[in-house]
């Protein structure tokens, strides 16, 4: 059974004109992973077969992104009136604010709100999840410039020896 899904790889990536690999660091290191890249490579190399290499991480990033600002705008469309424009605040404001400066500091509260809320916050969460991302990048260049297939782990010691038979046929 695992032989002829071997077989039907080189079917498949026969017509595919792209690959897209979910990376993630461990990646390079299961030699199953290269030999799928390697025989798309071969396969598709007249005709230029792109390769795209997108980090696992990134959807999530989006996903929880999309999702924080979500909440956020609820929460303003909700509790912004509710708090900002209430009967409370109103009445402070017009007993605490001298009137020529009423216009600014709803603004100035609502911005100050608004952007710590919304992008601060955030955007500390993004500025750790970049650096944790360019890790990532590094630890990809540097697996791609030092990558070994001896150094490829592989569960089955014999289908070791059927990888590197055809990596050899294919590359030399």
């Amino acid at each position: 059974k695992k032989l002829q899904g071997i077989r039907q790889l080189g079917g498949f990536l026969r017509v595919s004109q792209r690959m897209v690999i979910l990376w993630q660091p461990e990646y390079f290191t299961r030699l199953w992973c290269v030999y799928e890249l390697a025989a798309f490579h071969y396969i598709n190399f007249d005709v230029k077969g792109i390769v795209d290499i997108v980090p696992l991480k990134l959807p999530v990033l989006t996903l929880t992104l999309f999702c924080y600002h979500f909440l956020a705008c609820a929460v303003f469309a909700v509790l912004g009136p509710t708090l900002i424009l209430s009967e409370m605040n109103a009445t402070w404001i017009l007993e605490n604010i001298p009137e020529l400066w009423i216009f600014p500091w709803r603004f100035f509260t609502f911005f100050s709100v608004f952007f710590v809320g919304v992008h601060l916050v955030p955007g500390f969460v993004l500025w750790k999840f970049c650096q944790w991302h360019m890790d990532d990048r590094r630890m990809l260049l540097q697996q791609l410039r030092g990558f070994r297939v001896d150094m490829a782990k592989c569960e089955v010691e014999s289908d070791r020896g059927f990888i590197e038979g055809k990596l050899t046929t294919w590359f030399g």
